[in-house]
């Protein structure tokens, strides 16, 4: 993978990693791991729904909405809730570095929108933000700058899983149910 999208982090199929219960089949899944050693992270991004068209009232009324929807067993593939790139933090040394902010990865929100508040990552069970990460990568594009990609979490205290971030760019139907629903499409 290419190195400047992860920084001083670094992934290896050797580094010992949780499986994701929900696995692309075009997807090969590495732990990210600090230069430092530690595998342990705390994660900042832009939400979706806050970065979506409409007033705020109505985002936050759709946030609140799919997020009650969303189930606590992951049965479904639920629709990432962060755009890339992700601003991670390194839990032992400190360290911060933005993942997959290339030009080559698609899905990334836009440079215009950057200025909007990011929120920072939470379990939805726990409300705990330490985590663990694993990066999926698509196959083909091991070699170069990856146009899909998909950063999944475990929680380090209650050890749910929870798909963060991924290369997908379109409106999912999620997004369309709601413009539909409160008449913005």
């Amino acid at each position: 993978m290419d190195r400047k999208l992860l920084g001083n982090f670094e992934t290896d199929l050797s580094l010992s990693a949780f499986v994701p219960e929900q696995r692309k089949a075009e997807m090969v899944y590495c732990a990210l791991r600090c230069s430092c050693g530690v595998d342990l992270f705390r994660l900042t991004g832009w939400p979706r729904i806050v970065s979506g068209r409409g007033s705020f009232f109505w985002r936050t009324v759709a946030r609140v909405w799919r997020e009650a929807r969303l189930p606590t067993q992951d049965g479904q593939e639920i629709d990432s809730p962060f755009w890339l790139p992700l601003s991670t933090r390194c839990h032992g040394c400190g360290r911060e570095q933005s993942l997959f902010d290339g030009e080559g990865v698609a899905g990334r929100l836009a440079a215009a929108e950057r200025p909007k508040p990011r929120e920072s990552f939470r379990c939805r069970l726990c409300r705990r933000g330490l985590v663990e990460l694993v990066v999926g990568v698509a196959e083909a594009e091991r070699a170069g700058p990856p146009s899909a990609v998909e950063v999944v979490s475990r929680c380090h205290g209650c050890r749910r899983q929870a798909r963060i971030a991924s290369s997908d760019s379109g409106r999912s139907k999620q997004e369309i149910q709601l413009d539909l629903l409160y008449g913005r499409r």
